[in-house]
């Protein structure tokens, strides 16, 4: 007797296949059959009716590094979205590695850049394995996997000033990123506009990513440009690349700002061009024309030499350069007007839901002071939409098939209580709004939507057991109506649940029945093998 059947369902396999009338079943966390029709008994049945089977949704690209050990609140975002795996520590940015040493300011440095509401929790965790360990104690909703943030894994070897590493610090980054790897980590993150990560050179990059190469991982990157200097972003991760040989996973692939808009073929273009060359390229995307970062993303990497803090110092008084730079960079970003407040963590809520124009109005002097004012008030985490992206452009990136789904977000709750601020809706909604927006654009067959959310980022990170429907494969399944699925978030509300996901099962346990939520916690850190 089987513990679980799915019957009557429109299966989507996660290969590509055309979708096909199938019944699915599970013992023991397995998929043991897939069959036209069951007949047998099992412990329990769901009964889809002619909804869409498909393998549990893979988010490859989140900073929800803290929420697998959560446990005064339980974060459910992902999972009313379909989500059974979040790949974290993108962007450069993770919890780990640290040590006694650096553990402050690593914590300050996650922080600070993502403005994650984390209640009582103290990240006491030093490794991969410390973080796997935990999470067995106390299950997460979903699975986990880690990558090795650059910015972290430096901060934890040499601190965070602006400058090169010696060759014995380098060495200690190469070991310790060996270190992780071996433990289960699926690879090593750039955020090159993140300092410390943005101070890192090609030659330095280059020696790590040969670590990661070696045991078979990814090297995801958040590009030094998206935007006026993206060309030449895409040239120097190009170059790094054929000098490590790594599988090359750009980082919510974007042209960002009005001068760059329309130059999506060429972009693409670009990438098929060094595939040809025999590069390993992979991207992800988020489907949204507004993109989401700290606040602290429009100063200058300079003032970053120190930490957050001593950004925060300088910027007490900044100098007429800093104040310049800020400009700058902003109208890189289409504006002060385009420029939305999310969250100053409760430091300066007359900020929230304004932008920077209409901030200096308020404060009574211009954008980029009005900018430095409210980074100094909250400390460094404030956290903001930049509304700076165009359809045509994302629509025409969504359509490659070598571009995964990502939600470039975080396993938030749904608790009022908690959830005060005016997150990016991408955290609540991706997967349904990219499975809306290919219905009401047309962009592909739903096999291909389904491939692109499921079998590509499996084969990326190279999971052999998960990502597809079939036999011998782990029981991580999302049940969907085709037609009724859809986002229901705003930029200023987004803190709603999805419609339309309607059964999401991890490890072979219904963890969303009938779209609600049920007492199971089967999810686990899951770790890269060589």
């Amino acid at each position: 007797m089987y513990d679980l059947v799915i019957k009557n369902g429109i299966l989507a396999d996660g290969t590509r296949a055309k979708p096909k009338r199938a019944d699915i079943c599970i013992e023991d966390g397995m998929i043991v059959a897939v069959c036209e029709r069951f007949e047998g008994e099992a412990k329990q049945v769901l009964d889809v009716q002619g909804q869409i089977v498909s393998p549990g949704f893979i988010d490859i690209h989140t900073h929800s590094d803290a929420s697998p050990l959560i446990q005064d609140f339980e974060p459910q975002a992902k999972l009313f979205q379909g989500v059974t795996l979040e790949i974290t520590g993108n962007c450069g940015i993770s919890t780990i590695p640290s040590n006694d040493r650096y553990r402050e300011e690593i914590n300050r440095y996650y922080q600070g850049a993502l403005a994650v509401p984390m209640g009582v929790l103290e990240l006491r965790e030093d490794s991969v394995s410390d973080v796997a360990k935990r999470a067995e104690q106390a299950p997460p909703s979903i699975n986990y996997g880690m990558l090795i943030g650059h910015g972290t894994l430096r901060g934890s070897v040499m601190g965070f000033g602006l400058r090169d590493p010696e060759p014995a610090e380098l060495e200690q980054m190469e070991q310790v990123l060996d270190r992780e790897m071996q433990r289960g980590a699926f690879g090593m993150s750039l955020g090159l506009i993140y300092p410390p990560s943005s101070f890192g050179k090609l030659d330095e990059m280059a020696a790590l990513a040969k670590v990661v190469k070696r045991h078979n991982g990814i090297v995801s990157v958040h590009m030094r440009s998206e935007g006026p200097r993206i060309f030449e972003a895409v040239d120097e991760m190009l170059e790094m690349t054929r000098r490590s040989g790594v599988h090359l996973q750009i980082s919510h692939l974007k042209l960002m700002g009005k001068p760059q808009w329309g130059r999506a073929e060429e972009l693409l273009q670009k990438l098929e061009n060094a595939r040809a060359e025999g590069l390993t390229i992979t991207c992800d995307q988020y489907p949204y024309t507004a993109t989401s970062t700290s606040l602290t993303a429009l100063c200058p990497k300079w003032a970053f030499d120190g930490g957050v803090q001593r950004l925060v110092e300088r910027l007490v008084e900044p100098t007429p350069q800093l104040l310049s730079e800020i400009r700058a960079e902003m109208e890189n970003r289409g504006g002060a007007e385009a420029v939305m407040i999310v969250s100053t963590m409760d430091r300066m809520p007359e900020a929230n839901g304004r932008n920077l124009a209409e901030l200096s109005k308020l404060l009574g002097c211009p954008p980029e002071e009005a900018a430095a004012r409210c980074l100094v008030k909250s400390q460094g985490t404030v956290a903001c939409n930049y509304f700076c992206l165009n359809q045509e452009d994302m629509l025409r990136i969504m359509k490659d098939m070598r571009i995964a789904v990502g939600s470039d977000g975080v396993n938030y709750p749904f608790d009022s209580s908690v959830m005060d601020v005016k997150v990016h809706p991408r955290s609540y909604g991706t997967f349904p709004r990219f499975l809306q927006t290919v219905r009401e654009h047309r962009l592909m067959p739903l096999e291909d939507a389904v491939y692109k959310m499921t079998g590509l980022s499996a084969e990326i990170l190279g999971l052999t057991d998960r990502g597809v429907i079939a036999p011998g494969k782990a029981a991580d399944i999302t049940v969907f109506d085709e037609n009724a699925v859809e986002d229901r978030c705003t930029y200023l509300d987004s803190i709603q649940k999805p419609a339309g996901i309607t059964h999401v099962i991890v490890g072979g346990v219904p963890a969303l029945k009938n779209g609600e939520r049920t007492a199971s916690k089967s999810g686990k850190i899951l770790l890269h093998t060589t």
